[in-house]
């Protein structure tokens, strides 16, 4: 397959993106696969430990954009590692899995996000992940590595069984040469032969491998149930919310707010003047495509910021995942594509 063919015809993020290809692939596990990229200009990619690029791939004539951690380190800038969880119903992750090789084509943003030990003094971490929630911490641990820096670490990754342990040879190489790396493995759907501490991961087995946890900063990333989990296990354990810094695979939790009974939700398009009925389940995006607007999309997941919208009028439930900045949120804006109108709404469309 050449990589024009499955390169986004929609230039529509051009100059923010470069055009990459596929240099190799590794099967971590069944349904967890690792893509290597190099940019087809031949220059690097620019980024720091943990943060995450959008990549935008056509395929039998649909575009798909979606968003991904980087697993690879900064301090080797040549190539990016990419490492996916094939979803049994993601229809884009699926198409990786099954149909990218080396010399297929994608588009890939300029980096983004704030999950990160760049800028921030840490003297102990703990990293704390669940699946593919590892990748972020990944780069930071072969970063850390690369340069040298001796961090007080202890990481803890959360597997169903032996055989869905991501990076396990490689852990396990870095802390033979990594004195202040201490890698924990804990399983929730342990075999016979999963003799390494069984069940899911709770507060007193965590207080037991991380005694001095209220002395780290600790870095958490996962599903979002494993996130409020956690959480909540390390606020009890004394370690402070400014040290809890947090990347969720998934959208965060909606507001629980509720239409009143008897009430529709309408949506209005102020500039357009078309008025749009709404179920509490239909976001913004949707009833802007039954109205026939169109709204710029990309990871429809509420991370990229690309649908981004102003609400001049009514309450919405947003349930991002941090595309909005402080000031977007103060101004009014909201992201058409994770946002359920509740009553009547206006938007600037």
């Amino acid at each position: 397959m050449s990589v024009a063919q499955n390169l986004a015809s929609d230039r529509s993020v051009s100059g923010t993106s470069h055009l990459s290809i596929c240099t190799g692939r590794v099967q971590e596990t069944h349904d967890v696969f690792t893509l290597a990229f190099e940019r087809i200009d031949g220059q690097t990619f620019n980024f720091v430990p943990g943060q995450f690029v959008m990549i935008r791939f056509s395929w039998d004539g649909q575009i798909f954009s979606r968003i991904f951690t980087i697993a690879s380190p900064p301090t080797r800038p040549e190539r990016i590692s990419l490492t996916i969880k094939a979803a049994t119903d993601g229809k884009a992750t699926r198409i990786l899995h099954d149909h990218f090789h080396e010399g297929c084509g994608v588009e890939i943003s300029e980096a983004r996000g704030e999950f990160t030990l760049h800028g921030r003094t840490v003297e102990k971490a703990l990293f704390l992940c669940a699946g593919s929630g590892i990748t972020p911490l990944m780069s930071m641990v072969r970063t850390l590595h690369d340069l040298g820096e001796e961090l007080d670490l202890c990481l803890i990754q959360c597997s169903r069984t032996a055989s869905d342990v991501l990076f396990g040879q490689e852990l396990a190489m870095l802390s033979r040469s990594m004195p202040k790396l201490r890698v924990e493995t804990v399983f929730s759907r342990p075999s016979d032969l999963d003799s390494n501490r069984p069940g899911r991961l709770n507060k007193s087995q965590l207080a037991l491998l991380v005694p001095d946890a209220s002395d780290r900063t600790a870095f958490v990333c996962g599903p979002t149930g494993f996130m409020a989990v956690m959480r909540g296990h390390l606020l009890e354990l004394g370690i402070p919310a400014d040290r809890i810094f947090e990347e969720a695979f998934g959208p965060r939790p909606a507001t629980t707010t509720k239409i009143s009974a008897g009430e529709k939700a309408v949506v209005s398009f102020e500039r357009s003047g078309f008025h749009v009925e709404a179920d509490e389940d239909t976001t913004i995006l949707n009833c802007a495509e039954t109205a026939g607007i169109h709204i710029e999309t990309a990871c429809q997941m509420g991370l990229c910021g690309t649908c981004k919208v102003k609400l001049t009028r009514g309450e919405v439930d947003m349930s991002d995942m941090g595309g909005l900045s402080e000031v977007d949120c103060k101004d009014g804006f909201i992201l058409a594509c994770c946002s359920r109108p509740r009553g009547h709404v206006a938007v600037d469309l």
